[in-house]
């Protein structure tokens, strides 16, 4: 089985049947497991998936999520729209500045700092890599966060 050009279904290579894949909880369909990518939080392999469809990396253990930095921003605006909500409050944890993690893709340290454009999360980026990574539930925290158009994604 491959991915479909669609990016949310499988082929069969031999008998060319298509098999969709249905979206778990969060909304993500995930397509093909990806050993050669770890997941940085918990060291299992990602997943090739889809949000909303938009390709990303995802976890099926910890449900992390690694973003190309091009589609961060359109991909906040598209899960607020599908699943509009309100924050919940969550104060700032400090403590999450302290972790390091490792680019699954070019290995080196990735930077951890507060997302300033509402959610009151941390996340992790490689700039070489022009990747973000999301631990499980930020995507939400972000996308319900009370946001205004000067916001920086």
């Amino acid at each position: 089985m491959h991915i479909t050009a669609g990016l949310i279904s499988l082929r069969c290579d031999y008998c060319n049947s298509v098999c969709s894949v249905a979206p778990d909880d969060q909304g993500v369909r995930y397509l093909d497991e990806l050993q050669e990518l770890q997941c940085p939080a918990c060291a299992v392999p990602l997943w090739d998936a889809t949000l909303i469809g938009v390709p990303i990396r995802s976890c099926k253990k910890c449900h992390g999520m690694l973003v190309p930095m091009g589609a961060f921003g359109a991909l906040i605006a598209q899960v607020r729209s599908a699943h509009p909500g309100t924050e919940i409050p969550v104060a700032d944890d400090e403590t999450d500045l302290s972790r390091k993690l490792e680019c699954p893709q070019c290995h080196h340290a990735m930077d951890t700092h507060f997302y300033y454009g509402g959610g009151h999360v941390v996340l992790e980026d490689c700039e070489r890599c022009e990747l973000n990574w999301l631990d499980g539930g930020t995507l939400m925290r972000i996308a319900h966060a009370p946001h205004s158009e000067e916001a920086a994604y």
